[in-house]
């Protein structure tokens, strides 16, 4: 239940409403600039309900929140309705960094982001982490995986920002956020599975506890 309203919620908040304030308002005749900034309020609004709701310091919700106000205010003092349009890419290169750096210590990032939103198979992944070299390799090759994808993310935003007219972008910005996720999701499923351990972390509950029971 609680994914599946973070799913409708990252719909609604950050991809369907900043949309229509966008080209509401510049059907109405407000600037870009106006417009684009009206569009950064719901995303705003659904990281600080994802901060307020773990009741704990949410990384990535604080990165979106120093992103689209930061680009906020340097788009306000600029002037320039691009500055705005590239926003997510000041999320993406970070994230690609500390992905990848994330690589010289005992447990790459992905696999921790993902054992605390799995939360209740933590202890089997912890027991796969510590006995089975194919898990643990699978999950730095999906590090690496996804620190690269996040650097081609971030470059693409910013190519298309800077050289689409400003009004086709904001509809491109799902599209790019679509296809990056499906280019993540794929090959991580497919070296979870080659690994062997991919029912024991992506299964329904009641599979993954049985599979666990057999390991």
């Amino acid at each position: 239940m609680s994914r599946t309203r973070d799913r409708v919620r990252f719909l609604v908040f950050d991809i369907a409403t900043p949309l229509a304030l966008y080209y509401g308002l510049r059907a109405a005749g407000a600037s870009n600039v106006t417009a684009l900034l009206a569009g950064t309020v719901p995303g705003l609004i659904s990281a600080g309900i994802s901060i307020a709701r773990r009741r704990r310091t949410d990384l990535l919700g604080v990165a979106v929140i120093v992103s689209m106000l930061g680009s906020a205010v340097v788009a306000v003092l600029g002037g320039d309705a691009r500055l705005l349009l590239v926003r997510n890419a000041w999320i993406s290169l970070p994230f690609a960094g500390i992905t990848l750096w994330s690589l010289r210590h005992p447990q790459p990032l992905c696999y921790t982001f993902t054992r605390a939103i799995f939360s209740w198979r933590a202890a089997v992944m912890d027991r796969l982490w510590d006995e089975d070299p194919r898990f643990r390799q699978a999950w730095r090759r999906i590090t690496v995986l996804w620190g690269i994808t996040s650097v081609l993310d971030a470059v693409i935003r910013v190519v298309v920002a800077y050289t689409l007219p400003i009004p086709v972008v904001p509809a491109m910005e799902p599209v790019i956020t679509v296809v990056t996720i499906i280019a993540l999701q794929i090959p991580t499923q497919v070296l979870l599975r080659r690994s062997g351990t991919w029912h024991v972390v992506f299964a329904p509950r009641a599979a993954a506890r049985r599979a666990g029971a057999e390991l």
